[in-house]
């Protein structure tokens, strides 16, 4: 059998909070469909993780995973409702990417940071919108910094995407997947 391996780490959004499938299952399955290969997607994620979090499990979990070239990340949704400060969000990042790199991961796929939708959740207020787009600003610029990153947006999400503020449904998850076999079957 020919077989690729991806891994996909991240937050609640990459796990599939609030839904029964997650984007990195649909993720395999299209890939399975649209090239010759079976696809095996490692989902690494925590539900409320922020970068700092995802930081700290990349030091214990990176060393267990072999025979893997690939990666999605899909991280910053918790540092924006938070409020991370957003020069510390950036290193953090570039450290998680810059791990991969160390370990000769042929591809990191940076995700975008989805669309917020306030509608009084608490941590997610009208001002992470904007907020929103200085981190993916960080993401983009992190991504520049060497041919294997490569950012990935992920358009087509809408409110008819989620079941909360930042949560998917099926058809969100499956948008998210979208985004990213297109990147990978584009590089």
């Amino acid at each position: 059998m020919h077989y690729q391996n991806l891994l996909c780490i991240g937050d609640s959004q990459t796990f599939g909070a609030r839904t029964y499938g997650c984007y990195p299952l649909y993720l395999a399955q299209m890939l399975t469909q649209q090239t010759p290969y079976q696809w095996r997607t490692i989902n690494r994620s925590v539900n409320g993780y922020t970068a700092r979090d995802l930081w700290f499990l990349l030091s214990n979990e990176i060393e267990f995973i072999s025979d893997t070239y690939q990666i999605c990340v899909l991280i910053g949704t918790n540092d924006v409702g938070n409020e991370t400060p957003l020069e510390l969000f950036e290193e953090y990042y570039r450290q998680i990417v810059r791990a991969f790199l160390i370990k000769k991961y042929k591809a990191i796929f940076c995700g975008e940071i989805p669309p917020i939708f306030p509608d009084g959740h608490i941590f997610f207020r009208k001002e992470t919108v904007e907020r929103r787009n200085q981190y993916n600003d960080a993401i983009k610029k992190i991504s520049t910094e060497n041919k294997r990153i490569h950012y990935t947006p992920i358009n087509g999400l809408n409110r008819d995407c989620y079941v909360d503020s930042v949560h998917f449904n099926e058809q969100g998850n499956q948008v998210v997947a979208e985004a990213f076999a297109k990147a990978i079957l584009e590089r």
